[in-house]
């Protein structure tokens, strides 16, 4: 590590005594410190190249904080766009001329476990916050008629949350065979009936059959870390999700986790693994996830086409659109490590 990305990191660090305080929250939540590593390689063809790279949400919660973000020198221009001056966390990387384009860029979050007490909901009439009114425009007419006759015998928005939940976990099937964590077409799964996918596929479909029924839901895309060998942490992209209640606010959910487990597992509906599981991720998401963003149809600044989705980096050679989706188009390794004590440890 270049030592003035140490020293940059430590001071990082250091600023944690200044980050506003969640009340009880912080009594009782663990906390696991980790570092997000990009390492990017972007062809030294061309007289021009552009990178974006989604970081880790910079509006803390109460389950995850964002706690800065250095880079390697390199690009001739380097920033980050933060929220509200763009709907997602970006950072900005511009090579005037060709040449080697490699740069390293790391972020240090704070995660915990999330869960709300279901049991304690009230149902409330109380006007939507204009920040939620966005995550309830209705998808289609399709969705509306598979969620009414999903939640036919619910009443309450938890019920009908809780049916949708129940109907696409039993329903959908993890498809390891799909590029990436999925496209995120719920009308296209529900209009061709095959409702195999990844993470992506599996949350847009609750979330597209949740607001069908005036019930605010939004996807949360992010890294999962998984415990792989020599005590290193594996990643990949995952998506949960969540949905609103009025008095309650956002609810965690995670769909997908269920399908995935079932298929790496071996297991089946009848295991009693799999039903504890469900149960549990109805009102909770796990520490073990770094979240990246919400939103759907991305702004970029220095970009003229929208994303549809800004999971992946993305970058531009020459005007040449470059996606981070395809591993064989754009070159990027993702590294997390955990941070232990007041040093830095790197297994």
């Amino acid at each position: 590590m270049d030592r003035r990305d140490f020293i940059r990191l430590a001071t990082a660090a250091g600023a944690l005594t200044a980050l506003p305080s969640w009340g009880y929250y912080d009594e009782i939540a663990s906390w696991k410190t980790f570092r997000l590593n990009y390492h990017v390689s972007l062809p030294e063809n061309g007289k021009n190249a552009r990178l974006w790279l989604p970081v880790p949400d910079s509006n803390d919660t109460i389950y995850q904080r964002n706690m800065g973000s250095v880079w390697t020198e390199g690009p001739s221009v380097a920033n980050l766009v933060d929220p509200p001056k763009n709907i997602a966390a970006a950072f900005f990387g511009e090579w005037k001329g060709h040449g080697a384009r490699e740069i390293t860029v790391g972020t240090m979050i704070k995660t915990a476990e999330r869960k709300v007490d279901l049991e304690r909901v009230v149902s409330k009439r109380e006007a939507l916050p204009a920040s939620v009114r966005h995550y309830l425009a209705m998808d289609d007419a399709f969705a509306k008629k598979t969620a009414m006759k999903v939640t036919k015998h619910a009443k309450s928005p938890l019920e009908k949350a809780h049916a949708i939940y129940e109907w696409v976990v039993e329903n959908t099937h993890y498809d390891p065979a799909v590029q990436g964590c999925g496209k995120g077409d719920p009308r296209a799964m529900l209009e061709s009936g095959n409702l195999g996918g990844k993470s992506l596929d599996i949350t847009s479909l609750f979330a597209s059959l949740c607001r069908s029924q005036e019930i605010p839901a939004r996807g949360a895309y992010g890294i999962l870390l998984q415990e792989a060998e020599n005590g290193k942490i594996a990643t990949s992209y995952h998506a949960r999700a969540e949905f609103y209640l009025v008095g309650t606010g956002w609810v965690p959910v995670d769909p997908a986790e269920i399908q995935r487990v079932m298929l790496e597992e071996k297991r089946s509906f009848a295991d009693s693994k799999v039903a504890d599981l469900k149960k549990k991720l109805f009102g909770y998401w796990n520490l073990n996830w770094i979240g990246l963003n919400h939103d759907r149809d991305i702004s970029l600044p220095h970009l003229d086409e929208r994303l549809p989705f800004f999971i992946y980096p993305v970058a531009q050679v020459d005007g040449k659109f470059l996606d981070g989706a395809d591993p064989s188009r754009l070159s990027y390794l993702i590294e997390v490590n955990e941070m232990v004590g007041t040093g830095i440890h790197f297994s």
